[in-house]
């Protein structure tokens, strides 16, 4: 359906869905998945509290509780929650594979019942999606999960057919995501949790070495994950859209074409795609091989880029070396590199989390599979305050002179109107850039809220609840790529009380066939009400 919004003339509105479960409390919060393809999870996560997950279906527009988390600590002012797409269950296939079914070998981590990953629970929208990473074809593609059987192991039924027989011992990567957890106070185990979505697997054991001691203050957590894309590409094609088209399914998915690799480096297009970035422009994401039919064995390598060349022809020096050395037509993308960033319990340290199932190594720095890292990005300009809250912009596209980058990371500080950027790509621990100049400061109160919205206009806005006490409007947004903060559409509900802490927006893509909107979701100060819009300018 095409925008008919008519500037001026038209009014935006808040609309009011059911009310949640739970009113907000302090330090109560939403995690949502940003992907932007009918791939994202159809649910709003609200972390109550130690005890109370619940859940809002963005397709029905209900609530419900999913569990409980059982987090340790005392629950307070420093609790958070983020939701991660990818990486949720990984392992290998069986034998026996066709080109629509697989079995999986290594067990997932609770039986599922029968037909359970064929349906993500949002009102007839596909089942979850399974990418397989095969090293003899030396391809990789993604298919939607229509049926399974029940147990650890289950056969899965595909919704359409993959352009290879999979081979047994072929990797798989259950695209579902996992929603991760802190809770407050003095760290201990299980203060730090994650709950995998396919099979409702609620992790134990989970590091929390190098966390302060004591989680206080406020906190805010960031997902730099490969399936985060730009508003106009799509999960799977990164952040340069290519050419070549390496996975074609319900959607087909994009890669560049390398020129030539060697044990440490990767050398991108001579035209086209790649051919116009930055010097180290994209430092500190990752290259992941998509196909080789030449040397298949390189295929699903993923590799921190350390440096690299500006222009035609760029060279990729990497982190660490690969495994098995790419071909020269090897097919390849650049993402975000799979970590989480958080700010907490009024320090400088940018405390870095590394979700995947594999050791990120940038040729400075390393971070071991569920490690958390002090040192791999720098410290930030200043402690952050109450309600502090990152803004990425790995939605929005590049401006030509590339004043506006995907590694810019805005941090707003809580507590004040100064906002500091940390560019991810700057130096090998990024570079932090202090009190930048912005247009229509505003000061970041207790009570402040923020969603970024990376699908609808271009990627650019950031939405933001600036709470003041029955003030007639809360309402804000930030654009990413050209630092302005604006007022915006007011809600009808007048927002009161004692300022609370808790990050209580969220956004996520609405899809209408091929058309893309954001929709941003409230939940309202010290209550249970929710409302939400759907941006439209």
């Amino acid at each position: 359906m095409a925008n008919v919004y008519k500037k001026v003339i038209d009014r935006m509105m808040w609309d009011q869905v059911a009310p949640s479960p739970n009113a907000h409390a302090a330090a109560a919060g939403l995690a949502v998945d940003m992907r932007s393809d009918v791939s994202r999870n159809p649910f709003v996560y609200q972390l109550v509290n130690a005890t109370v997950l619940n859940r809002f279906n963005i397709v029905t527009k209900a609530w419900n509780f999913v569990q409980s988390p059982a987090l340790a600590g005392t629950y307070a002012a420093g609790a958070a929650a983020a939701f991660v797409p990818s990486f949720g269950a990984v392992g290998t296939i069986a034998a026996g594979a066709t080109t629509k079914k697989v079995t999986l070998s290594t067990a997932l981590p609770t039986a599922v019942g029968l037909n359970m990953l064929a349906n993500r629970g949002g009102s007839g929208e596909h089942g979850f999606k399974l990418r397989i990473i095969d090293t003899t074809a030396g391809k990789t593609e993604e298919r939607y999960i229509v049926g399974n059987s029940a147990g650890t192991a289950p056969a899965i039924d595909l919704l359409s057919d993959f352009s290879f027989t999979p081979a047994t011992g072929a990797r798989y990567e259950l695209l579902a995501g996992r929603v991760f957890m802190l809770g407050a106070g003095t760290t201990a185990a299980n203060i730090w949790r994650s709950l995998e979505i396919a099979t409702n697997t609620l992790s134990t054991g989970l590091s929390t070495t190098n966390l302060p001691a004591t989680i206080a203050t406020d906190s805010d957590i960031m997902v730099l994950d490969e399936q985060y894309t730009p508003y106009d590409n799509k999960p799977g094609e990164g952040m340069i859209k290519g050419a070549f088209t390496y996975d074609t399914g319900l959607v087909s998915r994009n890669a560049l074409a390398a020129t030539a690799a060697a044990s440490g480096t990767l050398t991108g297009q001579a035209s086209g795609g790649d051919a116009v970035v930055a010097a180290n422009e994209y430092r500190n994401f990752q290259i992941r091989i998509v196909q080789d039919t030449v040397n298949p064995t390189a295929v699903g390598q993923r590799r921190v880029i350390a440096s690299h060349t500006a222009g035609a022809s760029p060279v990729y020096t990497l982190g660490s070396a690969w495994s098995v050395t790419p071909s020269s037509s090897a097919k390849y993308v650049i993402e975000l590199p799979n970590l989480m960033l958080l700010r907490t319990s009024g320090t400088t340290t940018v405390y870095t989390y590394n979700y995947m199932d594999a050791t990120i190594n940038n040729g400075t720095n390393s971070i071991a599979t569920n490690t958390w890292s002090v040192a791999y990005f720098g410290v930030a300009p200043a402690a952050n305050g109450l309600s502090g809250r990152w803004a990425p912009s790995w939605g929005m596209q590049p401006d030509i002179s590339r004043n506006a980058r995907h590694s810019f990371c805005y941090f707003f500080r809580g507590a004040s109107a100064t906002l500091d950027v940390l560019d991810i790509a700057g130096a090998i621990a990024g570079t932090w850039t202090a009190a930048i100049t912005y247009d229509g400061a505003v000061t970041l109160t207790t009570g402040t809220s923020g969603a970024y919205a990376p699908y609808g206009n271009e990627g650019r806005m950031f939405y933001m609840n600036i709470y003041t006490a029955s003030a007639l409007n809360q309402i804000f947004r930030f654009d990413v790529k050209n630092r302005v903060l604006s007022p915006y559409t007011p809600t009808d509900f007048i927002q009161a009380g004692t300022a609370a802490t808790g990050n209580r927006m969220a956004a996520y893509a609405a899809l209408d066939g091929t058309d893309v909107y954001d929709c941003v979701l409230l939940q309202s100060h010290l209550s249970t009400l929710a409302q939400e819009i759907i941006p439209l300018v």
